[in-house]
């Protein structure tokens, strides 16, 4: 896989902003330090539209066969099926239905039609555009069957932590692997970009979190919570 600093900068930026954002949330759902925040109100959205833009920039720069993206989205699909477990045995009643993980893992597969340099910029961006639409209008209708959860419509009495169904996430997702056709064609740095030159020491950091971020997410929440026990802030008990 092709890599450029810039990239790794912004993934970067972006788990550290979701490190931060879920260490509020995990405050706000053991305890009442943080009574300004609302999850409702204080949306984790934005960071989410990051992380996975990138994604599906990143698949410009991957260059492999399609076979390659089908191994790697179902590793993240069989990682995201581990989260959804786990969140089950700790927390039945709320426990993370298709989140991130699964999103990236089902919609890197997806993309692979879209990733070919033959396939034009504009391919991927309308129907990105046309996936973001729809999910607007998925969101307003309720059906019971819960099987279509993660495509995005509504079932009534439905509640998860996580929660980032195909429909709109698909599409932004496509619209990240849009960006990177016209920012990195067949993997290549634009001309105007190669005057970003080598990397900056003080960027060091950053990349390093951008270039490992899977290991991060997978562990960031335990940690998170962890921490929160050992300083006393949480009380080992609510998880009995």
């Amino acid at each position: 896989m092709v890599r450029y600093y810039e990239i790794d900068t912004v993934r970067g930026v972006a788990l550290l902003c979701m490190i931060a954002y879920h260490t509020v949330f995990c405050l706000y759902f053991f305890t009442d330090t943080v009574p300004w925040f609302n999850p409702a109100v204080h949306s984790g959205a934005p960071i989410a539209c990051a992380f996975i833009a990138v994604a599906g920039l990143s698949l410009v720069l991957a260059k492999a066969k399609p076979k390659r993206y089908l191994i790697r989205g179902a590793e993240l699909i069989g990682f995201g099926l581990l989260i959804t477990l786990v969140t089950w045995i700790f927390y039945p009643s709320g426990f993370v239905v298709f989140g991130v993980l699964s999103l990236i893992g089902l919609g890197t597969i997806l993309a692979v039609p879209f990733i070919s340099p033959k396939v034009k910029w504009f391919i991927p961006a309308a129907v990105g555009a046309a996936v973001v639409f729809a999910g607007l209008i998925a969101s307003k209708i309720y059906l019971t069957i819960p099987y279509l959860i993660p495509l995005g419509f509504k079932v009534y009495g439905f509640s998860t932590l996580d929660y980032e169904p195909l429909l709109p996430w698909f599409g932004v997702l496509l619209l990240g692997l849009a960006l990177g056709k016209l920012l990195y064609p067949s993997g290549v740095r634009r001309p105007f970009l190669e005057k970003l030159g080598r990397m900056p020491k003080i960027l060091s950091p950053l990349c390093f979190i951008g270039r490992h971020t899977l290991i991060i997410y997978l562990a960031h929440v335990p940690v998170i919570i962890g921490i929160l026990i050992l300083t006393g802030v949480v009380d080992i008990g609510v998880f009995f």
